[in-house]
C-alpha cells in the first residue's frame, strides 16, 4: 500500500485561532511550521510541531527561509495587526507562496488583502457560528 502523502503547511501567528489551527493540522498527520514573535505562544504549541520558530513573520528574511512556494497553504493569523496582516501577506506572496489564507478582521482588510493578490480570506467567528448553527439538533 502506497504511503499517505501528508501536506507542509506554514501558520504565521500562532495566538488562539493560528495556534489551534497549527496543533489540529498537526493532529492529523500533517508537517506544520509555526512561526510567532511572542516566544510563549510558541512554546504553547511547539511540542506537535515539525518546526517552531520564535520571529517575526512579517520579516522578509525570516519568509524567504521558511521556503514558502514548496508548502501547500500558508495560514496568517495576526489578530487585530491589520498592518503586519497586509505586509507579511504582500511578503509571502512576494516570496513565491502559492495558497495564502488570512484570518481577516473586517470587510475593509479583506478589501485590501484581496487587491495583493488571489488569497482566500477567511472569518473564524463567522464561520464557527455558521457550523455550530449548521449542527444544532
Amino acid at each position: 500500500m502506497a504511503e499517505k502523502k501528508h501536506s507542509r503547511f506554514i501558520v504565521i501567528g500562532l495566538g488562539r485561532f493560528g495556534g489551534a489551527l497549527a496543533e489540529r493540522l498537526a493532529k492529523n498527520g500533517h508537517k506544520v511550521t509555526g512561526v510567532d514573535i511572542d516566544e510563549a505562544a510558541v512554546q504553547r504549541v511547539e511540542h506537535c510541531l515539525a518546526e517552531a520558530l520564535v520571529a517575526d513573520g512579517a520579516d522578509e528574511e525570516v519568509l524567504e527561509a521558511l521556503d514558502l512556494p514548496n508548502a501547500d497553504a500558508v495560514f496568517i493569523s495576526l489578530g487585530d495587526h491589520a498592518n503586519r496582516s497586509i505586509v507579511t501577506t504582500m511578503l509571502a506572496l512576494e516570496h513565491g507562496a502559492e495558497r495564502v489564507l488570512i484570518k481577516g478582521i473586517d470587510e475593509l482588510h479583506a478589501k485590501i488583502l484581496r487587491k495583493l493578490g488571489d488569497v482566500e480570506v477567511l472569518f473564524a467567528e463567522e464561520a464557527m457560528a455558521r457550523y455550530v448553527a449548521d449542527h444544532l439538533v
